[in-house]
């Protein structure tokens, strides 16, 4: 819906991934098929680059022969770990992330009509101070991993930007720490 925001994220140097045609996995083979390569020719078209990531529960197999490397779907583990088709086919390693680092569980919109109250709009203090603990355990364990889930349309306002700022530049001060685009760290897997 908005090539030149996709372009300009790609020349920035940001890592341009799948996440669904149209924010479903068809069940029906061709039917995904066609979703996952329409996504990949059209990120290819726009970046010039083929995609190596997606977001989504597309078929190991149909991923693999697209050229994909890696998932970051589901929270089945809070570390990157590899996963495999039923029949133990087609390896693929998964970077996960959990709604607990996911920026529109705080901020999105979409949540004002829940009756769940830590589901409604966070102040990007309250959201700073969960990430910050979440990043402390995790550098505490002298190997962890965390994976924070960003929508342009959610965090893309000044306050989040701000918080999103200073979060990066406490992480990064706080020492050794990686922080790669998840193609390096799948690679590097």
């Amino acid at each position: 819906l908005y090539p030149r925001a996709v372009i300009a994220a790609a020349r920035s140097g940001h890592e341009v991934t799948d996440h669904m045609w149209e924010h479903r996995v068809p069940k029906e083979p061709e039917l995904e098929r066609d979703h996952l390569t329409r996504s990949t020719q059209a990120l290819q078209t726009l970046t010039g680059q083929t995609p190596a990531g997606t977001r989504s529960g597309h078929s190991h197999a149909l991923l693999r022969e697209l050229g994909y490397i890696y998932r970051s779907n589901g929270s089945a583990s809070h570390m990157p770990h590899y996963l495999r088709d039923p029949d133990g086919s087609h390896v693929m390693i998964n970077l996960p992330f959990h709604y607990a680092i996911d920026d529109a569980m705080f901020y999105s919109f979409a949540w004002m009509g829940t009756p769940v109250a830590s589901q409604r709009i966070s102040d990007p203090e309250r959201v700073m101070e969960l990430w910050w603990d979440a990043f402390l355990e995790q550098h505490a364990r002298g190997g962890g991993y965390l994976n924070i889930c960003l929508h342009p349309f959610v965090s893309g306002r000044a306050q989040r930007i701000l918080m999103l700022d200073s979060l990066i530049r406490r992480v990064k001060e706080k020492g050794g720490v990686w922080i790669p685009r998840c193609e390096a760290l799948a690679r590097h897997s």
